[in-house]
């Protein structure tokens, strides 16, 4: 990981919300090319509020990534419904995943770091499998393919990914 010598992955807490938002939105706005809103306004579009929504519930589990106590990424998962989930929904028994790091701090291995923790976490949890949701064209998809993941859907113009845990 060049210039990240102290890179540390540590467990999501409550007091974490502020910056899984940040990371939600880039991760949201992934393509550096695309115009981006102002994240205050985006915060409040109900397809953006619900997927933090009661952070802390049964079944939500994420990870920091940080160096000198700075937060660099984010990866973390949610049960969902079929009345209420995200566009990665599989099914109520598997994990829906978002991953994201800070612009400046990508392509530096951070992502597949915080990916593993999470792997293991949801596998300590005993979940079967995790999803995704992924834009064909997104650079990270080759992250998830090559640790397993493969496309089970379509949700709009992204793929929905499953990776077995069993």
């Amino acid at each position: 990981m060049d210039g990240l010598v102290n890179l540390r992955i540590r467990p999501a807490t409550p007091e974490d919300i502020g910056f899984l938002e940040t990371m939600l939105f880039e991760a949201f706005f992934w393509d550096t090319t695309a115009r981006r809103p102002a994240f205050s306004e985006f915060r409040q579009h109900p397809e953006f509020t619900k997927l933090l929504s009661g952070w802390g519930r049964h079944g939500d589990r994420g990870v920091i990534a940080e160096e000198a106590a700075t937060p660099l990424g984010a990866a973390w998962f949610r049960l969902w419904t079929t009345d209420l989930h995200s566009y990665g929904f599989v099914d109520a028994s598997t994990p829906e995943l978002v991953i994201a790091i800070s612009l400046r701090y990508r392509r530096n291995g951070i992502g597949r770091a915080l990916l593993r923790d999470l792997i293991a976490m949801a596998r300590a949890d005993r979940f079967p499998a995790v999803s995704l949701s992924v834009s064909p064209v997104n650079p990270v998809r080759r992250l998830y393919e090559s640790v397993g993941f493969y496309k089970v859907g379509e949700s709009g113009t992204s793929w929905t990914f499953r990776l077995p845990l069993e």
